[in-house]
């Protein structure tokens, strides 16, 4: 356990040797769809506050699993060499880390509230580049820029995607009160 607490504590300090390390270890087949389950079922409680932690949890996977095989094919053709397995532990490995940060924010909130959107906005600006370490480290490119090139057609792929969802199926009716 001990070696998973380091290897977060490396992620967040050093980003790129944290994901060379995260690739390196020998994690059998099977651990990523379990631990894509338990990051489900930990976002869909965390949003869960507000929404339906049974849906938020489905949707969470959903998103998590399509984001790990965009990365995938996409960064294939930029010339990248990491499959869909890779990717989801990238994906997985940075969703715990952001929800680990997620909790501090709000005891951070509770302590200390105008320190709150700071140490946000800093956090998520980090969490942006610890995610182009990690996807360049992954996919093996030569530089970072081919990594937000990918970020950046996911994003843009992901919003098509979500709107299409949305205007074929309609506005959640949660949304709609």
């Amino acid at each position: 356990m001990r070696e998973w607490f380091n290897l977060a504590r490396e992620s967040l300090l050093d980003p790129r040797s944290g994901a060379l390390r995260l690739l390196a270890a020998e994690i059998p087949a099977q651990v990523p769809m379990l631990v894509l389950a338990l990051v489900s079922v930990m976002n869909g409680l965390v949003y869960g506050l507000i929404l339906s932690p049974i849906l938020l949890a489905l949707v969470s996977g959903g998103v998590i699993w399509v984001s790990a095989w965009l990365l995938s094919v996409i960064g294939a053709q930029l010339g990248g060499h990491a499959g869909v397995s890779v990717m989801l532990r990238v994906v997985l490995w940075l969703q715990l880390i952001r929800l680990a940060v997620q909790i501090a924010l709000v005891v951070i909130g509770f302590a200390i509230p105008p320190l709150a959107p700071i140490v946000s906005m800093v956090a998520g600006i980090w969490m942006l580049y610890m995610a182009v370490c990690f996807i360049a480290a992954a996919h093996g490119f030569e530089t970072r820029w081919k990594a937000v090139a990918l970020l950046a057609a996911v994003f843009v792929l992901t919003l098509v995607l979500a709107s299409l969802l949305v205007a074929s199926v309609g506005e959640p009716a949660f949304l709609m009160d």
